[in-house]
């Protein structure tokens, strides 16, 4: 059909002059350079008003209202008057006209089904095309006769699904889905291999032993403590390199009893069992102690100093240990110990740290560290704030590593705890561990390898 009306449109060609010209339907332009006029036809004036991104559709009365330029002035092009196939004089950049393939020098015969003898027909045929509809046209180009045609208009749906939209058995696929994409990314995780970390000389962190040191302790024994204060695998505290609970190996060098009533240890440890990793070698000796036994000290070579306590009765005597289960024994590296483990062994944290707080009316636990970037700090956790809940369990029943172990856990997981400062109200707030934010977006923190040393500060107060 289309061919047929090429042929007719043929057959009764003829010349002319005058201008129209058109501006970008989509974007606003400035108006194109002038053409220069002929002497005996001055050329149509120029629309510069801006114009829709797609035809508009008007009343008839709004219609006889706008000249033909301005409805060309739309169409994108400046067609010349007085030919039977209106000669393109230029098509304007991001105009329906260049969206259509037009170009200067084509001969318009045909525009969205119209013969085209005349800028006017044109105007009119363009007035007539309904925006959601392809756009197509006949012209001359050179010797050929060529068919153009704009891409069809995206289809735009009548409404769109939320996830309020979704049925129950789509709920059921999507939280397959999602089961099995975090059991594919925990496998991966699994088979990554294990990458070191270095925790330098000088680093602190607090010790005890569950069923103390008895007093029958000599020369050549291996005592083994526990870790109660853990150390981070860097100052942002996302992740812990020696997790509270790790047992660490300490042998006694020397057993003596210097004074009636005094003993003294010099105990060197030499090895650690990381809590839920492997063992790993080092070498550290006591600074400090703290606890409810006054009679302990430590000397400037790290030495344990034990003044004997004076049990009345002589039965308990023989029963009361040297060092009691609750003493703490601060410990510091004497060279810098390396920690090789795959990326699962790393619990990560909300971004705090805290310490105990002893009161009258029981145990609690101070922030003393909030890491800014991180969940804590999103969440409205301050520094001075006193949980009183971690992940349910009261803080009076946690000793300081069971509260740090609650706050540490898998990557992504949360943490709730309740917070209180002073007399304001306690506030239950859920914090996500293993993130930070930037900008408001989320986002999994590295794992901690090549990043620098760890930093002391949050592992040298008493717990």
């Amino acid at each position: 059909m289309k061919t047929r009306i090429c042929l007719c449109a043929l057959a009764i060609f003829v010349g002319g002059a005058s201008a129209a010209w058109a501006v970008a339907p989509k974007h606003k332009r400035a108006s194109p350079h002038h053409v220069k006029p002929q002497a005996k036809t001055p050329p149509v004036a120029i629309s510069t008003a801006a114009v829709p991104a797609a035809a508009p559709i008007r009343s008839q009365a709004a219609a006889s209202l706008e000249t033909d330029d301005a409805i060309l002035g739309r169409f994108g092009a400046a067609l010349r008057e007085g030919f039977a196939f209106a000669p393109i004089l230029e098509v304007l950049p991001l105009s329906h006209s260049e969206e259509l393939g037009l170009r200067a020098e084509d001969r318009l015969a045909f525009l969205d089904g119209s013969p085209i003898l005349s800028a006017t027909q044109a105007a009119r045929a363009w007035n007539a095309w309904k925006g959601e509809l392809r756009l197509w046209a006949v012209v001359r180009r050179d010797l050929s006769i060529l068919s153009l045609e704009t891409p069809l208009p995206e289809e735009q749906p009548l409404w769109r699904r939320g996830p309020k939209s979704l049925s129950a058995l789509e709920d059921r696929q999507a939280a397959a889905r999602l089961k099995e994409a975090e059991a594919l990314a925990e496998e991966a995780r699994n088979r990554a291999t294990s990458l070191s970390i270095d925790i330098p000389a000088h680093q602190a962190f607090w010790i005890r032993f569950p069923e103390g040191i008895k007093k029958t302790v000599a020369t050549g024994d291996v005592l083994q403590g526990e870790v109660t204060m853990a150390v981070a695998a860097d100052a942002n505290l996302d992740f812990l390199c020696l997790p509270p609970h790790s047992l660490i190996s300490g042998k006694v060098l020397e057993a003596a009893t210097p004074a009636e009533g005094t003993r003294t240890l010099r105990i060197r440890f030499f090895k650690a069992l990381l809590t839920g990793g492997h063992t790993v070698t080092l070498s550290a000796r006591i600074t400090d102690a703290s606890g409810e036994q006054p009679t302990i000290r430590v000397s400037p070579g790290g030495t344990l100093v034990i003044g004997e306590p004076v049990v009345i009765d002589p039965k308990q005597k023989k029963k009361t240990p040297l060092v009691r289960a609750d003493e703490r024994l601060r410990l510091e590296l004497e060279e810098p110990a390396t920690i090789t483990e795959p990326p699962q062994f790393y619990a990560a944290g909300p971004g705090a740290w805290i310490k105990t707080l002893e009161t009258e009316t029981g145990r609690s636990f101070e922030v003393t560290h909030v890491i800014a970037g991180r969940s804590a700090e999103k969440e409205g956790l301050r520094v001075g704030d006193i949980l009183t809940s971690i992940n349910g369990r009261s803080s009076s029943k946690l000793e300081f590593e069971d509260a740090l172990a609650a706050l540490y856990g898998k990557p992504g997981s949360f943490v709730k705890v309740v917070a209180q400062k002073a007399t304001d109200r306690p506030r239950t707030l859920k914090m996500k561990r293993g993130v930070f934010y930037r900008d408001g977006v989320e986002t999994p923190a590295p794992l901690p390898f090549d990043k620098p040393a760890p930093s002391a500060a949050p592992n040298t107060q008493k717990p």
